[in-house]
Order: C-alpha cells, then structure tokens, then sequence
C-alpha cells in the first residue's frame, strides 16, 4: 500500500475515532465508568459547533462507506484460471500456462532482458504485464510494439477465440541497479 492509501485511511480513521468519542461522552450516561467527561457542549471554542461538524462528519462517512460497498459489490473478480465454453465442450486454461507461454515469446526477443510476466485474468479479459530490462538499441519502439501484437494474436490463438476474451498487452522497463564505486581514501 502506498503513502497516498495510508493517509487516506488514517485520515477517515481519525475522523471515525472523533465521531466515536463524541458519541461516547453523549452516552457516557447509559453506563457506569469510573471516569466521567465533560459534556461536549462545555468545551471551550468548540462546543457551540461540535453538533454541526458531527452532522456532516457523519454523513460524509456514510456516502463513503455506501461507496465502498458499491466498489465492494461491482469490483471485478480476478481470477486464477479461465472457462471458455463451446458447443464441443469447455477448456479451462490456467493463470501460469498464460504467464509461461508469454514467457517463451519474450525469451526469444533478444532486446528483453530478465522478463517477469505477471498475467491477471477476469471473465472476459486478460490483462499481461512484461516487466523487464529493455536493452538500448535504434529500433526499440517499433520492437516493442512489435513484441505486443505478437504476444496479443498468440495469446489470441492459444485461446481459439477473438471476439469473446478482451487482450492488454503492457511492457514496463526497469532499469538495472547501478553500482555504485566508493571511494577509500577521502
């Protein structure tokens, strides 16, 4: 998770706990605990607009708690392998025969070095990703591109269908770590 994810949540969590310890001087009454708080109406500054800010802190949390369980509900499924029904009957193709047939593609491309292929399916899509260390050469681009469409018609093939599953092809360069020389003698 990164840091935007983390303050998000951390965020709607510390307005979660403001609401929850107001709600809990409110009805500080309906139990016996062996401390008491003041009344939220008796803090200085903030009494007289604690009620507001209360009310739409709490509507504000539940438009996004109702949003995600929306996103919850609707989220597309991935997936481990894939079902293509036919009338001559089904085949079911899993998540890492996708990822070593791609593999055995780039393998063959001599600009990619190292390759990592990670393969996310859904009912009707497929999502690729070739991560890898693209060498320098004049003719990189069109390579490159000429590696996707190669790699979309054979996955296409292998599949036996073009109309039904949906193909993205995504190539990633990373870069090799440097070494670094220190110097000994300062």
């Amino acid at each position: 998770m990164g840091k935007l994810g983390k303050s998000l949540i951390s965020i709607l969590l510390l307005i979660l706990v403001f609401i929850s310890f107001f709600v809990l001087i409110e009805n500080q009454d309906a139990v016996q605990l062996p401390i008491r708080f003041i009344s939220m109406y008796d803090y200085p500054w903030i009494g007289m607009y604690m009620q507001q800010t209360l009310f739409w802190l709490s509507i504000l949390l539940s438009v996004l708690a109702i949003l995600l369980l929306i996103i919850t509900i609707f989220y597309p499924k991935k997936k481990n392998n894939l079902i293509l029904e036919q009338e001559q009957g089904s085949l079911k193709i899993q998540r890492k025969a996708v990822e070593n047939f791609v593999l055995q593609i780039v393998n063959k491309e001599p600009f990619v070095e190292n390759p990592s292929i990670k393969v996310k399916m859904y009912k009707k899509k497929i999502r690729i990703k070739v991560a890898g260390y693209m060498r320098k050469a004049m003719a990189i681009p069109e390579k490159q591109n000429e590696l996707v469409d190669e790699i979309q018609t054979e996955v296409s093939s292998l599949l036996g269908t073009t109309e039904n599953i949906k193909t993205d092809v995504y190539l990633e360069n990373y870069r090799k770590p440097e070494e670094k020389n220190q110097e000994r003698v300062k």
